[in-house]
């Protein structure tokens, strides 16, 4: 007998009922569940607010350690993706296997701290450990995050707890450009760091006190937490769920890549400032995600009702679409224009974000969450977060004697076609989800 109240996906996109008790209602939710979806949000606010803090002091860190393209690119890529994106696969083992609410809250405070050290680095070398520090204390939010929320909300509302969840990381973003942008331009780029690093700490204490762990649906009574090697070998036997971190990756490399480079675009060959950028940039990119992800989350329950497959539909579309509207982005001439782009751009990159984490989570299975994500988040962070942001610094460093100010332009302009790879990878992931049978 299992404790699930969770029905099941089979084979075609069916849903059927999994369920041992038959009396409680799939859709419902509990304080316990809102509670924690709120204090999980909160968290993700800080995740992104503390993360992106380098991509809005870049001008003024740059000058202040005489860094090229291809430095800064290290310094927002792989400095703090590459930590974050190997430790992720531990916190994704250790997230299936203890109490989730206890290790949010430390890794919450790890990096808070890790925050507060940047604020006070003196050269490359010391910003570069605090950002790996940021990453490592980062690297166990999503998995634990996302396993909770999976737990908390049955299929048919997951998809929209999902998008509250991913979308108050956008809030995080535009809090990052309206207050860090305002902070680094009246105190210094190194204020923003320290008054960034207050607030986690606060919050892993609250969720300590008021976030109550879930019981994990699905598994069985008495069935004991998959081994290290048992989560991988069920993954990697996985189609649907190979196919969906494949398309993932590559749509990552165009959308979230390129949302690191474009702050400098604009001050580059637009000529804004590090006032406006926090403005006007920061307020349509992140409200721009914001509506995308909460119209996602909807969206994606609606064409899941019957069928999982159908909702990766979504994700075709918007990477089919992404393709012309930031080529339009990069080259219209009007800045307001690109602006009003920007925001269309942000929306479109998430619309299909909670829809597909909520695939994800749901064609892996109860048992390896966990693992799920933190797969997820590798896969990710090494092609989006790591891998894009050196290229896109090298090739602009590159282009520089022939290009002057536009070259970050044509470094960006040669990623946008990777947005159709990504489309027809997701066709087949959607192919082979459909013949597949999964438990939710």
């Amino acid at each position: 007998m299992t404790v699930s109240d969770e029905p099941a996906f089979h084979g075609g996109g069916r849903f059927v009922s999994g369920s041992s008790q038959g009396n409680v209602h799939p859709a419902r939710v509990t304080r316990a569940a809102a509670v924690g979806l709120a204090l999980l949000a909160a968290v993700n606010v800080l995740n992104y607010f503390d993360r992106l803090l380098i991509t809005v002091v870049a001008g003024p860190v740059k000058k202040a350690f005489a860094l090229s393209d291809t430095q800064f690119g290290l310094l927002s890529g792989p400095a703090f993706v590459l930590v974050y994106i190997s430790t992720s696969l531990v916190f994704g083992w250790l997230t299936d296997r203890f109490n989730r609410r206890n290790l949010m809250a430390i890794v919450l405070a790890v990096w808070s701290v890790m925050t507060l050290l940047g604020g006070v680095a003196q050269n490359f070398a010391q910003l570069a450990a605090a950002r790996a520090g940021v990453g490592l204390g980062e690297a166990g939010s999503n998995p634990a995050s996302l396993s909770m929320i999976s737990d908390y909300f049955a299929p048919a509302r997951r998809g929209r707890a999902v998008a509250v969840f991913q979308a108050s990381g956008m809030i995080g973003i535009l809090l990052t450009f309206l207050v860090g942008g305002w902070v680094a331009s009246t105190y210094g780029w190194r204020a923003v760091f320290f008054i960034a690093a207050l607030p986690g700490l606060l919050l892993s204490v609250a969720l300590l006190l008021f976030v109550k762990e879930p019981d994990r649906r699905g598994r069985e009574v008495g069935q004991h937490a998959v081994t290290l090697g048992e989560s991988l070998r069920l993954l990697r036997g996985n189609g649907a769920y190979r196919w969906v971190i494949l398309a993932s990756g590559l749509a990552v490399f165009g959308n979230l890549g390129i949302m690191q480079w474009l702050p400098q675009f604009f001050i580059r060959s637009h000529h804004m400032s590090l006032k406006e950028i926090g403005l006007f940039f920061g307020p349509g990119l992140a409200c721009g995600m914001i509506v995308g992800m909460l119209a996602g989350g909807w969206m994606g329950d609606r064409l899941g009702r019957t069928s999982i497959s159908r909702s990766l539909l979504l994700c075709v579309g918007a990477n089919l679409l992404l393709a012309p509207l930031d080529f339009a982005l990069l080259w219209v001439p009007s800045l307001r224009l690109a602006l009003i782009l920007t925001f269309f751009h942000a929306a479109l990159s998430v619309v299909y974000a909670p829809t597909l984490t909520a695939t994800m989570q749901t064609v892996a299975g109860p048992r390896v969450r966990g693992m799920a994500a933190a797969i997820f988040n590798f896969v990710n962070g090494l092609l989006g977060q790591a891998l894009f942001p050196l290229l896109v610094g090298i090739a602009s460093d590159a282009f520089a004697p022939a290009h002057g100010e536009d070259s970050l332009r044509w470094a960006i302009t040669l990623v946008i076609p990777i947005y159709w790879v990504a489309t027809a990878l997701f066709v087949k992931a959607a192919v082979v989800t459909s013949k597949s049978q999964v438990e939710s």
